[in-house]
């Protein structure tokens, strides 16, 4: 197969399944093991060399280190799995310390018996809307991004497939820099590490 029908199949199954919806939660309460088994269900594209994405230990050091609630006797809600979800995405740009700092806002607000709740699934919900929308056009913006990079490399009297790929890996890096670079600089400004004041 070409890298470039990789590419863009690549990009459909993030689509399709990349931001896992929670839609295969139960509306019931779950013991951990059946948590991480619906969790991971939900984030099977993420699965690399037969690691699962969410594991027992990782509930556990979450919960220890107050990035999601502690669970309701040894029973876990859909709540429980929505910020599963947010920190398992979190995790992939910020550090424990960071996924901490974002969460404590929300944690506190879950908690609270004097301030109206949020609803966390909704919330998840309208993020992962947006989200979608946002990655709808990824498809023909990564076209187009190969054959600018195409059109450079034939200008340089290059057609080699593996200078497209370097060159392509690289500039999706440097896209996803920037937008973490961002994603830091709003975390540290409005949510600041408290233990370095």
């Amino acid at each position: 197969m070409r890298y470039e029908e990789f590419v863009q199949q690549t990009i459909r199954d993030f689509q399709e399944k990349g931001l896992a919806s929670g839609s295969s939660i139960p509306d019931i309460d779950l013991y951990i093991d059946q948590m991480v088994s619906c969790l991971n269900d939900e984030l099977a594209l993420y699965e690399k060399d037969g690691e699962k994405p969410i594991t027992k230990g990782m509930v556990s050091n979450y919960t220890k280190h107050r990035m999601i609630p502690g669970p309701e006797g040894k029973r876990y809600t859909k709540n429980h799995c929505v910020f599963l979800l947010f920190v398992y995405y979190l995790k992939s740009c910020f550090s424990m310390d960071q996924v901490q700092r974002l969460m404590r806002p929300v944690l506190a607000n879950y908690d609270s018996d004097w301030d109206d709740n949020i609803d966390v699934a909704a919330y998840y919900r309208e993020i992962l809307d947006h989200t979608a929308e946002q990655n709808r056009g990824m498809g023909e913006e990564t076209e187009e991004r190969i054959r600018e990079i195409k059109r450079f490399l034939s200008g340089m009297g290059s057609d080699d497939d593996i200078s497209e790929l370097i060159m392509l890996i690289t500039t999706l890096v440097m896209r996803s820099a920037a937008e973490r670079f961002l994603a830091e600089k709003l975390l540290d400004e409005y949510f600041p590490d408290r233990s370095k004041k």
